[in-house]
């Protein structure tokens, strides 16, 4: 039905280095994107095989508790 309103699927030529364009997007290449723009928006995600995949989220470093100074006597 998308073909016959003009809204068939666009190739999509994978990129090989660079930065990523919409081209490149999920959301794009599933034509849930309304965007019109010239580069990825904040909502990128790569498209890939796997579907839709979250972003990697940084590992959570520990800090040191601070060494308490002892208490003064007067």
């Amino acid at each position: 039905m998308a073909d016959a309103i003009g809204l068939g699927r666009r190739r999509v030529a994978k990129r090989r280095k660079g930065r990523p364009s919409c081209l490149d997007c999920f959301f794009h290449c599933q034509m849930l994107c309304a965007l019109d723009l010239d580069e990825p928006c904040s909502t990128f995600r790569p498209n890939s095989a796997d579907g839709l995949v979250p972003p990697r989220q940084p590992s959570l470093l520990l800090r040191q508790p601070p060494e308490v100074a002892p208490a003064r006597t007067v």
